[in-house]
């Protein structure tokens, strides 16, 4: 299904921060390094301190050491407002297209009633069918918001699929490590990544310290 495709992960704070988690847990896995950063006036009015150092919110496009057709996007925050989220989402297509990038998979939580622990969707009917092929269980029905849903939904207009992932979570914790992680167990089957996924516990403390900071980010 992805064999032969280039494809960018993202995942951008939202409920649990389960997409974030997931995609910044790729990122240092595969040994990851920024090729581009995105910034943008409806982030929240607030720089990120670490060990003394003060950087302004930013999302950023990553690539791994060495595999060759993936792309990784993951960010301090999403934008405060509609207009901003259009924006922000138009120039991360728009650059991720010009790399090369041919399938945009975002990652995103899922609270609800359900049996599953991860759900899909698609863009275009041959990529459901897809998704059902690798068996990827469906959402049915819903809505999913912020930039997660909007990078997903507007790929088309880019000439790329959009795919999204959704981890079902309780929504009650800032930061659902489990959520996260079953993400990163449906990312390793469909993408073949070989990644160790029983590695995210070193990570826990770090990713717990960085949801402590009060950013509103209350978005899939």
């Amino acid at each position: 299904m992805f064999e032969s495709r280039f494809i960018s992960i993202c995942g951008l704070p939202g409920i649990g921060s389960v997409g974030k988690v997931a995609a910044d847990y790729l990122a240092t896995a595969l040994e990851c390094s920024t090729i581009k950063p995105f910034f943008s006036h409806s982030f929240p009015p607030q720089v990120m301190v670490s060990d003394g150092l003060a950087e302004l919110m930013h999302a950023q496009l990553m690539r791994p050491k060495e595999k060759k057709n993936l792309l990784i996007l993951s960010g301090d925050a999403q934008p405060l407002d509609v207009v901003g989220m259009y924006e922000l989402a138009g120039n991360i297509l728009q650059a991720i297209k010009e790399q090369g990038v041919t399938d945009v998979i975002t990652l995103a939580a899922y609270v609800g009633e359900t049996n599953e622990t991860v759900q899909g969707t698609a863009t275009d009917i041959d990529s459901v069918a897809a998704l059902v092929e690798c068996k990827i269980p469906l959402l049915r029905s819903g809505a999913i918001g912020g930039l997660n849903g909007l990078l997903a939904g507007l790929a088309p207009l880019y000439g790329l699929r959009g795919f999204c992932l959704l981890a079902t979570s309780s929504g009650a914790d800032p930061v659902d490590i489990q959520a996260a992680t079953n993400l990163l167990g449906a990312l390793n089957e469909l993408l073949h990544l070989d990644i160790d996924i029983t590695l995210m516990e070193p990570a826990i403390e770090e990713l717990e310290e960085a949801q402590a900071q009060e950013v509103d980010m209350n978005y899939r």
